[in-house]
C-alpha cells in the first residue's frame, strides 16, 4: 500500500508539473563578437522578413551593472560546461572559472558556503539533531514543505522549484525539469526586479538518473532560455550561471555500511544510547556518509567503516586538527593528487568544524561507482551518476559571468562577490568541536 501511495503522489505531481512545460520559440538573432575577447557582446534581433527589431549590447567587461541576475543550476560539472561552451552554447558569458565546492559536496553545504549564509541544521534534508538525539526531516519535510527550515540559503533565491516537485523528480526528471525552465524563463522575461536570484534544481536530479548525458541535453535548453532573454534585452544586465558541485560520470551501487558496522559490533540507529550506537542519516543517493557517534568512539567506527567496499577514505577530528585512514593504510590518506581531489586537506579540514551546526562525527568519502542514501530513491532511481565524494568530478562545479572575466578556479567562499548583489554575506562561523569544553 505504501509503495501505491508513492507512486499515485508522484503520478499526481508530475501531471501537475507538465501541464505547462513548453518553452518559448527562440527568436532568430545574429550575434557578434564585437572587440574580439572571446565573449558575444553584440545581439540582433531580426523578424520573419529579416528586418532587425531589437539591438543589445553587453555589458563593458569588468564594469558594474546596475541590474543582475544569478542562477544555479544545480550539479552540473565545470568539465561540462566547457565542453559545451566550446561546442557553441553560453556564447554571452566569458570562460567558466572552476568552483571547488566545500566537502561533503553536497547542495545544502555547497549553497551556504557560496551564498555566505547562517550555517544549516544538516548536510542533507534528513539530518541527525543531537540535542533531541533523534533523526530529523526527510520526505516528510518536503512533503509538508517544512525543509527550508533546514538550511538558511533557501531565503536567498526569489524562485526555487515548488516543494512537492522535489518528491517526484527522481521518476519524472525531464519533465519537471523542463516546468521549471519554464518558470524560470517566465520570471526572466516579466520581472522588473533590480536583482533575482534564481534556483534551477532539476539538473542534479538529471545527473542522477540520466548521467552527463542528460545534463548535457538540458543545458541546450538552458542556452536556448538565456539566449532569448539576453535578445529581449537581458544582455543589459550582469548575468552570472553557477553550479553548487559537480556530478560523477559513473553509475554507482550501494555501500553495505549496515554490514561494516554491524561485523565490528556498532549498531546503525536513529539515536545513540550507548557506545555502540552509530547514527548515519540516509536521504537522497550521494558518494558520502556523514556518521555520528559518543564521543571517544570515532577512530573504532572509522576503522569500522574501512570494511564497506567502495570507501576511498574516512576522518574524524583529532584535537584542532584531523585524523584519516584509508583501506590501502597510507601513511598519509590526505595525500593525494591536487587534479583527482582538489584542495583536499583544507577542504577536510573546514568540514570537520564548518558549514553546518551538527558536524558528524565520522566522514566518509567514497570511491566512484558507490552512494549511500535512502531505500526509497532507491526505488525510484537507476543511477548514472552522484556526488557528494571528495574527487574532482563530484567536486568541480563552474561559475560563468557576462561581465567579469574570472579567475581560472575560485573556492566556494570566494564566489558571492562576483554575483554583484547588495545583500550582505554572514561573517564565516568556526563551529566548535562538541566533544571538547
Amino acid at each position: 500500500m505504501r509503495s501505491r501511495f508513492w507512486i499515485l503522489l508522484l503520478v499526481v505531481v508530475v501531471l501537475g508539473a507538465a501541464c505547462r512545460t513548453g518553452l518559448r520559440t527562440r527568436p532568430s538573432t545574429r550575434a557578434a563578437d564585437v572587440d574580439g575577447d572571446g565573449r558575444v557582446d553584440r545581439i540582433v534581433t531580426v523578424d520573419e522578413r529579416g528586418q532587425i527589431t531589437r539591438v543589445v549590447e553587453a555589458p563593458e567587461p569588468g564594469s558594474d551593472p546596475e541590474k543582475t541576475v544569478v542562477i544555479a543550476i544545480d550539479a552540473v560539472p565545470w568539465e561540462l560546461f566547457v565542453k559545451v561552451q566550446k561546442e557553441g552554447l553560453f556564447t554571452e558569458f566569458f570562460p567558466p572559472a572552476k568552483m571547488i565546492a566545500p566537502y561533503p559536496s553536497l547542495t545544502n553545504i555547497g549553497y551556504t558556503a557560496i551564498f555566505g549564509t547562517a550555517p544549516v541544521l544538516g548536510y542533507e534534508d534528513r539530518y541527525y539533531d543531537p540535542e533531541a538525539n533523534k533523526v530529523r526531516g526527510g520526505v516528510s519535510d518536503r512533503l509538508f514543505n517544512r525543509y527550508k527550515g533546514v538550511a538558511p540559503f533557501h531565503d536567498v533565491f526569489a524562485w526555487e522549484p515548488p516543494h512537492l516537485w522535489g518528491v517526484g523528480i527522481y521518476y519524472f526528471p525531464g519533465t519537471i525539469t523542463k516546468a521549471e525552465l519554464r518558470k524560470i524563463e517566465q520570471i526572466l522575461h516579466e520581472s522588473e526586479e533590480d536583482e533575482l536570484v534564481l534556483y534551477f534544481g532539476g539538473t542534479d536530479a538529471l545527473g542522477h538518473v540520466r548521467g552527463w548525458k542528460g545534463l548535457e541535453e538540458y543545458l541546450h535548453l538552458v542556452d536556448q532560455v538565456i539566449r532569448g532573454f539576453l535578445a529581449a534585452g537581458g544582455a543589459e544586465r550582469r548575468v552570472v550561471l553557477f553550479s553548487d558541485h559537480g556530478t560523477s560520470a559513473v553509475p554507482s551501487q550501494r555501500v553495505d555500511l549496515k554490514k561494516a558496522m554491524k561485523g565490528a559490533g556498532f549498531n546503525l540507529r536513529k539515536h545513540i544510547d550507548g557506545p555502540q550506537d552509530v547514527v548515519a542519516p540516509a536521504y537522497g543517493l550521494v558518494g558520502s556518509i556523514q556518521l555520528f557517534t559518543q564521543c571517544g568512539q570515532e577512530e573504532a567506527v572509522a576503522r569500522a567503516v574501512l570494511a564497506a567496499e567502495g570507501v576511498d577514505f574516512v576522518f574524524w577530528r583529532d584535537g584542532d586538527g584531523v585524523a584519516a585512514l584509508d583501506p590501502e593504510g597510507s601513511a598519509d590518506p590526505l595525500d593525494r593528487p591536487e587534479d583527482e581531489y582538489p584542495d583536499l586537506r583544507r577542504r577536510v579540514e573546514e568540514a570537520a568544524r564548518n558549514h553546518t551546526a551538527n558536524p558528524a562525527s565520522v566522514f566518509v568519502s567514497l570511491k566512484d561507482g558507490w552512494h549511500y542514501g535512502s531505500g526509497l530513491f532507491e526505488f525510484l532511481a537507476d543511477m548514472k551518476g552522484t556526488h557528494g565524494s571528495a574527487r574532482a568530478t563530484s567536486t568541480l562545479g563552474f561559475v560563468a559571468s557576462n561581465v567579469d572575466r574570472l579567475p581560472d578556479t575560485l573556492r566556494a567562499e570566494e564566489v558571492y562577490p562576483w554575483f554583484g548583489l547588495s545583500r550582505e554575506p554572514e561573517p564565516p562561523r568556526e563551529l566548535s568541536d562538541p566533544c571538547r569544553p
